[in-house]
């Protein structure tokens, strides 16, 4: 990883943290299940609700959620995003994908 890459991860891990650390009220370390889907909108993603869901169910642990399977989550997001951007070259929020795109690992949560 080259300065650039670190600084651009430093950066997005910094606000990450930022963001946590706003709903993590009590100081746990942990935020409840519903909070997750909060700040994810917060962060400006435009998901469906079922989408939402499944996003918090596969990072929460008994109901709440902490801040590494936040992170966790957050670079999943960002990486998808980036990959929904590449194939997206029309801009018009539409892509087709290949078998081998899903096989790929490339789009699982």
């Amino acid at each position: 990883m080259g300065y650039n890459e670190f600084k651009e991860l430093w950066t997005a891990l910094s606000a990450w943290k930022h963001n946590f650390m706003l709903v993590d009220q009590d100081r746990s370390g942990t935020v409840e299940f519903h909070v997750l889907t909060q700040v994810i909108v917060a962060m400006g993603y435009r998901l469906s609700p079922q989408t939402l869901i499944a996003i918090v169910k596969r990072y929460s642990k008994n109901g709440r959620i902490s801040f590494d399977d936040y992170v966790a989550c957050c670079v999943k997001l960002r990486a998808l995003t980036d990959f929904f951007r590449r194939r997206d070259s029309m801009q018009q929020g539409i892509v087709n994908l290949l078998y081998d795109d899903v096989s790929n690992n490339t789009v699982n949560w």
